[in-house]
């Protein structure tokens, strides 16, 4: 990333002109006022803070040889203009916008010189409609149209790249934003990080006159640059709020509140030619640096807790680490540029030639950190809910059979919905197989028994054991035969693990009904449908219970037959 941004900063990859650029900076004469003075270097002069209606005029010679046809290229802030040629009226912008008392753009003016303009005087007047409109001039570049318009932007290479870099990353994240919405996480965070992308991206390409090369609209743009500034902080917050990074999260709810209400006042205000959005400015940087104040001491208790906490469920996360190095970076370059507009605004050079370069490398690092904030933070979240689920297992697992415990089937049975099955299992011949081969034995007969369940039920919504030899299957439809088809598989794996396993015998009761039997209506309940299906199982066990003497009767006949061979070899 910092050769990419090298590269494009640097002169090795720019097109030489055709023409030489001539930057008009000496023999101007500026006048405000009752005062004018000579300067030898236009762009470092200092009229003072411009309010409304004030106006300063710069007055020059033409250079005597150059280029046909020749252009100057100059930018205005919030000011109109008014160009002369050997005292004949040439040039006019803004004077429409003033009447209609519209904010007056900040705009990149391109003036075609007539075909003699060697050796004319030019007369320049910027007429300032708002108050602090600007203090300096811009410099005055004089060659071709073309050439001057390749040189602005291979000067603005970097902002132009990043600008288009955000802006389309956070469309692109605004398009995933309703699949993260819509998920089980309910995932708002990367829907404002889409929204502080474009905003960002806005603003780089709007400061820096580059959307000029995409309309000619300047006083969209210019609302575009405000508009996009004073939404920033609600993005900011949206994402940090979204994101449940922070501690006091209600505090800085009450933030974004407050920030969209800002704005959205501040807009509608400038919509409706109440106040200009421009004059909103200073309450901005006020509310900014609150907020700066509170948020990045909060993220750093944050990450500082995280970090010694023990509790399982709190990872030393490095989500919270870039999010907090991405917002001290961002902000550390934005006050930078700040710091450095201001002084040229109000001291002795103007800021027409400010530049937020700073803050444009501190953008595009803060949208990276945002990015890894998120799979960081989605890192963790999946660890946290691994680490949930596996504890929820150890709490509503039966810890023999790997069945979901009886806790776990009442919760089942209470949250049924729509059409279901239950079917009531009773394992057979458990305390014959304690009392006669030992718990170990028992164990195993019912650990077999629940894998037989797994794979007959591979369907069901659950299948658990509600204690002893009961057991239960909850299929989330209702459909007879495939419910029979189930049980008959259950039997078959019964059979065929009993001849494995002798002399293990694995056979089960069972009896099953479903929320629309007739037997349960009107309004049936799970429990009342469980029941149903019990009582079938129990007429099932009846008919076992004969089989299970007469198994009872054949061992105990083997044991006397063993006992009666073994006595008369001891004799």
């Amino acid at each position: 990333m910092s050769y990419a941004l090298y590269l494009l900063g640097s002169a090795g990859i720019s097109t030489e002109s055709r023409y030489d650029l001539v930057q008009l900076e000496q023999g101007w004469t500026v006048s405000r006022g009752d005062d004018s003075f000579k300067t030898d270097s236009l762009s470092k002069t200092s009229v003072g803070v411009m309010n409304k209606g004030d106006f300063v005029t710069i007055t020059s010679t033409l250079p005597s040889d150059g280029i046909t046809p020749a252009t100057i290229e100059f930018r205005s802030i919030l000011s109109t203009v008014d160009i002369k040629i050997d005292g004949q009226p040439y040039y006019s912008y803004g004077q429409e916008l003033a009447e209609k008392g519209k904010m007056m753009p900040k705009i990149m003016h391109f003036v075609k010189l007539p075909d003699d303009y060697r050796g004319k005087t030019i007369e320049i007047t910027m007429t300032a409609q708002e108050n602090n409109a600007f203090s300096g001039i811009s410099p005055i570049l004089f060659g071709n149209y073309n050439d001057i318009v390749r040189n602005l932007v291979e000067k603005d290479r970097i902002a132009l790249v990043i600008g288009i870099f955000l802006t389309t990353l956070g469309f692109i994240l605004l398009i995933l934003a309703p699949f993260f919405v819509l998920s089980k996480r309910k995932d708002f965070s990367i829907g404002f990080e889409g929204l502080l992308s474009i905003f960002m991206g806005a603003y780089i390409l709007s400061y820096n006159d580059i959307l000029w090369y995409l309309s000619d609209k300047a006083e969209f743009y210019t609302f575009i640059e405000y508009f996009s500034l004073f939404s920033l902080p609600m993005a900011i917050l949206g994402f940090i709020v979204s994101a449940r990074q922070v501690i006091a999260r209600k505090f800085l709810i009450g933030f974004f509140i407050l920030n969209t209400a800002f704005a959205i006042f501040t807009t509608l205000m400038h919509i409706f030619n109440i106040i200009h959005i421009c004059h909103f400015v200073q309450y901005l940087h006020a509310l900014a640096i609150v907020e700066g104040v509170v948020i990045i001491p909060t993220l750093i208790v944050r990450f500082v807790k995280n970090t010694k906490s023990d509790d399982i469920f709190i990872q030393k996360n490095y989500s919270t680490y870039m999010l907090l190095l991405g917002l001290i970076l961002f902000m550390g370059c934005s006050v930078v540029d700040i710091i450095k507009f201001n002084i040229l605004k109000f001291g002795s050079i103007g800021e027409a030639t400010a530049r937020i370069n700073f803050m444009t490398v501190g953008a595009f690092i803060f949208i990276i950190c945002l990015i890894l904030n998120y799979f960081f933070h989605s890192i963790e979240y999946i660890h946290e809910i691994s680490v949930q689920q596996r504890l929820e297992g150890l709490a509503y697992t039966d810890a023999l059979t790997g069945l979901s415990n009886r806790a776990r089937c009442e919760q089942a049975l209470a949250n049924l919905k729509d059409d279901y099955t239950i079917i009531s299992i009773d394992l057979d011949y458990l305390k014959y197989t304690n009392d006669n081969y030992g718990h170990f034995a028992g164990d195993k007969l019912l650990s077999g028994f629940s894998d037989i369940l797994k794979e007959s039920f591979a369907d069901a919504h659950i299948v658990g054991r509600m204690g002893g030899d009961e057991f239960i299957a909850i299929l989330p439809y209702i459909n007879e035969e495939k419910c029979l088809k189930d049980l008959k598989n259950m039997q078959d794996l019964m059979s065929e693990k009993s001849a494995k396993e002798s002399p293990m015998r694995y056979s089960a009761s069972y009896g099953y009904a479903t929320s629309k039997d007739e037997k349960v209506q009107p309004g049936p309940t799970a429990q009342n449908v469980y029941l149903l299906a019990d009582a079938r199982m129990y007429s099932m066990k009846k008919k076992h219970h004969n089989q299970s003497l007469g198994r009872l009767y054949d061992d105990l006949l083997k044991a006397m037959g063993k006992k009666s061979e073994g006595g008369d070899s001891d004799e």
